[in-house]
């Protein structure tokens, strides 16, 4: 049975200290009950450590946001309302971490932010991603469609998307199509980077907490053949599917998932896949960390 969603009475400014104590009250569990659910989800959290977030004394790092967002569903609160209440992370620097710092092509997409607006970008959390990626009989990635679901963690009225294409490409043959939920804004590529950044401008602004569903495509119209495709996230959290669909005339001779700290770097998972009978392959994460999902493959 499905529990229903409900939003405790606090308000929007409420820390997250005292919006997790008014849920924790209105579900009526015992903190030692709330441990042994988180642990049937393999998420180990001491009843000490439950004790202070909800006292405010502590609060959870970046690294605990699977556990907030395990919290959220047993507590039956909508998505994001507790993990907007967390506040940032103190850094040692002065200034702000670059955006895009996960991908290797992160300055190229920091100068294309800045011919949009730059005071868009980490406004949203990802909730749910579902993404289709279609490879055609000429090898390449030519379709991109994704469903994605967000938490407003700032007042914000737009969805800032990146998709890079492959080595060499022409960044004119990338577009950026809305779907429902929103419409396309300002489009800004690198021809060096073969990378595009593009605005979806949501039908409304978004308070802190609230949410929205949008879909688009990406199409690709540069006809390179592609060996792989990863979704970058800066930020933990969030729900993820990725399923590639390769045309029956064109199938690659292996496939495997590939999960990464940064583009570039080693791979953390490097699992091989089976595609279905109709050729198609898929990984799914329930709580993503920062970092690289993808799936690779390989021709003959």
């Amino acid at each position: 049975m499905v529990r229903p969603v409900e939003v405790p009475a606090v308000t929007a400014e409420a820390s997250f200290a005292d919006a997790l104590r008014h849920a924790i009250a209105r579900r009526g569990l015992a903190l030692n009950r709330i441990r042994t659910h988180l642990a049937d989800r393999g998420l180990h959290v001491g009843v000490a450590t439950l004790s202070t977030w909800q006292s405010g004394r502590r609060i959870p790092c970046e690294d605990s946001l699977a556990t907030v967002t395990a919290l959220e569903e047993l507590l039956a609160v909508p998505p994001g309302w507790l993990t907007v209440r967390i506040p940032p992370a103190r850094t040692e620097s002065a200034t702000s971490p670059q955006p895009y710092a996960v991908v290797d092509y992160a300055e190229a997409l920091t100068r294309l932010l800045d011919r949009l607006r730059r005071d868009a970008h980490g406004r949203l959390r990802n909730v749910t991603v579902l993404e289709e990626v279609r490879v055609g009989a000429d090898r390449s990635a030519h379709r991109r469609r994704v469903t994605q679901s967000v938490v407003a963690v700032q007042p914000v009225d737009r969805l800032i998307i990146a998709h890079q294409g492959e080595a060499g490409c022409d960044a004119e043959g990338l577009a950026l199509r809305a779907g429902s939920g929103c419409r396309t804004g300002r489009v800004a590529r690198s021809p060096e980077a073969g990378a595009m950044l593009g605005e979806l401008l949501l039908d409304r602004v978004l308070a802190v907490g609230e949410t929205a569903v949008v879909h688009y495509e990406i199409e690709d119209r540069t006809g390179l053949p592609a060996t792989e495709y990863q979704r970058f996230s800066e930020w933990g959290g969030m729900h993820y599917v990725l399923e590639v669909q390769f045309d029956r005339s064109a199938l690659p001779v292996r496939v495997y998932e590939l999960r990464r700290r940064h583009t570039s770097g080693p791979d953390l998972v490097h699992r091989e896949l089976m595609p279905t009978p109709d050729a198609r392959v898929h990984v799914i994460e329930p709580s993503a960390e920062p970092g690289t999902i993808g799936i690779a493959w390989e021709w003959d």
